[in-house]
């Protein structure tokens, strides 16, 4: 997921012009790019929380629960995580295999 916290005017980000900037960036388009100022309950939702004070974060998410499954930080203040890419791809790939069995238990 991308998300937009605002766009090169500094108007708060929508899912349009996060879309834009990530064509702009010539980011491939895999994933979901999301506004800040379009979130909900309130905009800003992204931006306040505990994941992005004054940093970047990673988090995997279920979409049949919405629940936050794994969360990473990085940037430079302390106590981040900053885990490379191929740590992050990592959890990314137990995450997937503990969900997949999990759902395999439930049928």
């Amino acid at each position: 997921m991308w998300i937009l916290e605002q766009d090169y005017t500094t108007a708060p980000g929508t899912a349009d012009t996060c879309d834009e900037s990530m064509d702009e960036l010539s980011v491939p388009s895999v994933g979901l790019c999301v506004g800040d100022g379009e979130t909900m309950p309130t905009p800003g939702a992204f931006d306040e929380s505990a994941f992005s004070v004054s940093r970047g974060f990673d988090m995997i998410v279920s979409t049949r629960t919405m629940e936050i499954l794994w969360a990473s930080s990085h940037g430079s203040p302390s106590g981040n995580d900053n885990l490379d890419g191929d740590a992050v791809l990592s959890v990314v790939r137990e995450v997937v295999a503990a969900e997949r069995s999990a759902q395999r238990v439930r049928r």
